[in-house]
């Protein structure tokens, strides 16, 4: 197998259509960071950072980044495509590393695989709480009911517009997000995006965002 080494270089910006927000879902109170896009939080996500890593021609590394030692703190320590990428796997391999707590905001949630790993975390005692939007709480395929009759602590978005967030924190270290829901149709059938930062800063603004969702939340 032939590597090239390249340097990729990410530049993240504060927007909610980086992850594929629909306009129709783009509010002050449903685009993630809004309230919290202070001088801090621009920060820690406009800097532009340079990762070293080996790419190769294979299927699953053509559309992955590995990170090994960065020079910088904010780490992004995985991206996915999903078609032909397995997002689902990458997700449940890192909510598998919970200790503490894992946070679900998210807009549509449909993934057997996913609600299994969720209800798994529960029984194992991690604080497990899930936010879901109203629209796409009682849709075929929806695991509202399942995780919430295996005790799961689940609620419905009190917002009145879209809840369109996809994103899940884990132990004040770990953020998932990107334009991936938790759903059938985005790992089987859409073009999706998923990108995984080890950052604690970043960590603690999607957890205080979710707790800002949590207590809007029925």
């Amino acid at each position: 197998m032939k590597a090239t080494t390249a340097i990729i270089v990410i530049i993240v910006f504060v927007t909610g259509l980086i992850f594929g927000s629909l306009a129709s879902g783009i509010t002050p109170r449903t685009t993630i960071l809004t309230e919290y896009r202070t001088t801090t939080i621009h920060e820690i996500t406009s800097k532009t950072f340079t990762i070293q890593t080996t790419v190769t021609t294979t299927l699953r590394e053509t559309s992955t980044i590995t990170t090994p030692q960065e020079e910088t703190s904010r780490a992004v320590s995985f991206v996915c495509f999903s078609r032909p990428e397995k997002c689902d796997t990458i997700i449940i391999d890192i909510l598998d590393e919970a200790k503490r707590y894992v946070y679900v905001a998210v807009y549509s949630f449909t993934s057997d695989p996913l609600a299994d790993v969720l209800i798994e975390l529960k029984n194992r005692g991690v604080d497990v709480k899930v936010v879901l939007e109203e629209q796409q709480a009682n849709v075929r395929g929806s695991e509202y009911e399942r995780l919430k009759n295996a005790g799961v602590d689940i609620r419905i978005d009190g917002n009145p517009d879209l809840m369109h967030h996809k994103f899940a924190v884990i132990d004040d270290e770990v953020v998932i997000t990107g334009s991936y829901n938790w759903s059938a149709a985005a790992e089987d059938k859409n073009d999706e995006n998923l990108v995984v930062l080890r950052d604690e800063e970043v960590a603690q603004l999607y957890r205080k965002e979710f707790e800002r969702v949590w207590k809007e939340a029925k």
